[in-house]
């Protein structure tokens, strides 16, 4: 669009936006709401934007296939742009009208399945996890990004304290494969550590068990998150992002597999990021490839 219509909007993330402002949400949460606005902006064809013609979209992203929670991704990056330059969020009656109906309809509507999680996934779904603005929605998305990075079984990720995440990544100091028994860091990705750090910030959670049991009100439990709860998290995260199906606890560890392969990395670099002590899982994600340095942060690393 000409920038004269992006003006008229007001809706992209000006260039100069503070650090402060930025900080509020993630750098998945932000790329989000960027990708949002620009496909609003795209549709909006220059015209105003009003709680009428929001509604209009809102029904329209419906008609396109996209799930409720992916609607509401998008309202949400509407009503953060309003906030954050300081006006009145067109989002009135009409939008949340239309958004209740796809919601309804959306309950009906069979979503598509997945085996796996892959990167692409996983930002979705840490960004709608986190735009619940919730102790417990920061800990699903940095427990997710995490088990992403590193390609973890659930039962690792629940066993992950504090004290585990340095700077040299995470150490896995037990395990079944050669790489868990030396002790060997794993490679966790920029945007990991930063959901991470807001995580502990909005927690309080200093050491010990990283990922905690929430109960209501956004009370943290001194009790370590269990296999069941972190499964649990996993499934209805991906739902709420509208990727739902045969999710499980190995959906991250798969779907990571499945990015490295799409990215171009050998059987033996997946096998050793996943830590298979067999190739032959890793074989059925992986062409081969030249390998060089870490797989995960060559080619998901920023």
């Amino acid at each position: 669009m000409k920038q004269g219509k992006e003006s008229e909007t007001g809706l992209r993330i000006a260039s100069g936006t503070g650090e402060e402002i930025r900080a509020d949400v993630s750098d998945n949460t932000l790329k989000a709401y960027e990708h949002a606005t620009r496909k609003l902006e795209s549709w909006l064809e220059g015209r105003a934007l009003s709680d009428a013609v929001l509604a209009e979209y809102v029904r329209f992203l419906h008609e396109q296939g996209k799930s409720p929670a992916t609607i509401n991704l998008a309202l949400s990056a509407v009503k953060w742009m309003a906030e954050h330059r300081g006006i009145d969020s067109v989002a009135g009656a009409s939008t949340e009208g239309a958004l209740s109906d796809v919601r309804q309809a959306g309950k009906r509507r069979e979503r598509r399945r997945v085996d796996g999680l892959t990167w692409d996934d996983v930002e979705r779904v840490c960004a709608v996890a986190e735009s619940a603005d919730t102790a417990a929605g920061l800990r699903d998305a940095a427990m997710i990004s995490l088990m992403s990075d590193c390609l973890l079984r659930i039962s690792e990720v629940v066993a992950v304290d504090v004290e585990d995440v340095g700077e040299e990544g995470l150490r896995m100091t037990s395990g079944e494969s050669e790489q868990e028994e030396r002790g060997a860091a794993l490679y966790i990705c920029d945007s990991t550590r930063r959901l991470i750090k807001r995580y502990r910030r909005r927690t309080g959670v200093d050491s010990g068990a990283l990922f905690r049991r929430i109960r209501f009100q956004n009370h943290v439990s001194e009790d370590r998150l269990g296999v069941k709860g972190a499964r649990e998290a996993i499934r209805r995260r991906a739902a709420e992002a509208g990727v739902e199906g045969s999710i499980s606890g190995h959906s991250l560890r798969a779907g990571s597999a499945l990015s490295l392969a799409e990215a171009g990395a050998s059987v033996r670099e997946v096998q050793r990021a996943g830590r298979w002590r067999d190739p032959a899982m890793p074989a059925r994600y992986v062409r081969e490839a030249p390998e060089e340095g870490s797989p995960v942060k060559r080619y998901k690393g920023e």
